[in-house]
């Protein structure tokens, strides 16, 4: 998934750093690949032998422990990729990959919800614990429930259990993409883990953490819908916390937009959803969504008159130049172009999935496709004309009560009429 290594490091970097009880005695992994001990484990698993003791501690005191320690922080994923190399990929035998795999995957949930190491660690093993390969190169079966336990456990520190949903995040895409056997068996580990997400009361973590994890459950779970065609009322439960979500104002707009295009495409698969209710709420958060990007347009323009200043950076040149570099006056824009590229992806997000959800209806159902088209015209004009003036036409088109008019020039004071100096008060710069 996108930078959600950026976004792990930010929610873990509050926490303290603690030590590990028992360090090991390579501090990076180059020490350790480089060592008679690590030559010595991989001759003896690739001729055939079987997992031993002795191949067992190696694993857990001088290989996972490179998880966390400090020689390693600067290197996190590649430490990940290179203990799978030289611990599990040299191993011939099945069985005893399988006793490999096994250890690692107790350790690894031991680890992730370990405070005797930095989060950071955690973080790290529990990443890992997402990524284990069978011998088959498959991504492993037996560290479905720890990862599903992980993430439903509310002891666990957020940004962890964000790790172990990106593990299911990645399970789930596998499946899709193998059409496996064992699809369903997998998805009955992992739903109880997506419903316990999307149902987080409120306090219970973050609010940063809350929206980034129900957001990723409701992407898992619309993955979830193309593996589960013969009984879909396994989500029913995710569905109706959606609608619930949908109608909570005090969540994200992208977010309520998330839930309606998992409410919309549970639909098409056969789910019942109330589609009525989602339209509706559709057609209000295209006007949030503009009412958002405006609200940036009117901050900006009152930090200029405040200020004095005009941020050029962002909205682009009051004066250009035409083909013979005369100078001309252009259009000056204050909404920067990231904003115009969500604005976009909202509307155009919301026409998509009302267009889905309008084959639910028996009644009004041209209204609303004719209405997903129009909305989805104005969505990709913001992403083709980023410019002030196409948000401003927007807005008028769905939402114009919420425009603010211009101010008119103030009359000119007659100055032999001014007997008193008037003073500036702050209250009048709204």
């Amino acid at each position: 998934m996108p930078y959600v290594g950026l976004f792990l490091l930010i929610l873990a970097c509050y926490a303290d750093s603690v030590s590990a009880q028992n360090e090991p005695r390579y501090k990076n992994m180059a020490s350790l690949e480089a060592s008679n001990e690590m030559k010595a484990y991989q001759k003896d698993l690739r001729s055939g032998a079987q997992f031993a003791e002795k191949h067992q501690q190696l694993l857990l005191n001088q290989g996972l422990p490179q998880l966390f320690v400090d020689g390693n922080r600067l290197d996190r994923a590649q430490v990940r990729q290179r203990l799978e190399k030289i611990f599990f990929e040299s191993i011939a035998d099945s069985a005893a990959y399988k006793k490999a795999t096994d250890t690692a995957v107790k350790q690894l949930t031991t680890l992730a919800r370990s405070e005797q190491i930095s989060i950071n660690g955690s973080i790290n093993a529990a990443l890992f614990l997402g990524d284990l390969r069978d011998k088959q190169g498959q991504l492993l079966t037996t560290a479905t429930q720890p990862l599903s336990e992980i993430v439903s456990d509310d002891s666990v520190t957020p940004s962890v259990r964000i790790a172990a949903l990106t593990g299911l995040g990645k399970k789930i895409q596998a499946l899709k993409a193998s059409g496996g056997t064992n699809q369903l068996s997998e998805v009955d580990i992992i739903l109880p883990a997506l419903n316990t997400i999307v149902a987080l009361p409120a306090e219970s973590v973050p609010p940063v953490g809350r929206d980034w994890m129900q957001r990723q459950a409701f992407k898992i779970s619309g993955d979830m819908l193309e593996i589960v065609d013969d009984s879909p009322q396994k989500l029913e439960g995710v569905v109706e916390n959606a609608t619930i979500i949908l109608k909570n104002s005090s969540c994200s707009i992208d977010l309520r937009i998330r839930a309606v295009v998992f409410l919309s495409n549970s639909a098409r698969v056969g789910i019942t959803v109330p589609a009525n209710e989602i339209l509706t709420a559709a057609e209000e958060l295209v006007k949030e969504s503009l009412r958002d990007a405006y609200g940036i347009i009117q901050d900006k323009k009152f930090e200029e008159e405040v200020t004095g200043l005009s941020d050029m950076g962002m909205g682009g040149e009051m004066m250009g130049y035409d083909g013979m570099g005369m100078p001309v006056e252009t259009e000056k824009n204050y909404l920067p172009i990231t904003y115009f590229v969500r604005a976009s992806w909202r509307l155009v997000t919301l026409a998509d999935s009302m267009t889905r959800l309008a084959q639910q209806l028996d009644n009004s159902k041209d209204q609303y496709e004719e209405s997903a088209k129009r909305i989805r015209s104005y969505g990709v004009k913001l992403y083709e004309e980023p410019k002030d003036s196409s948000l401003l036409s927007a807005l008028e088109a769905f939402d114009p009560e919420s425009i603010v008019p211009e101010a008119d020039d103030p009359e000119p004071v007659d100055s032999d009429k001014e007997t008193t100096p008037k003073k500036l008060s702050p209250f009048k710069l709204r």
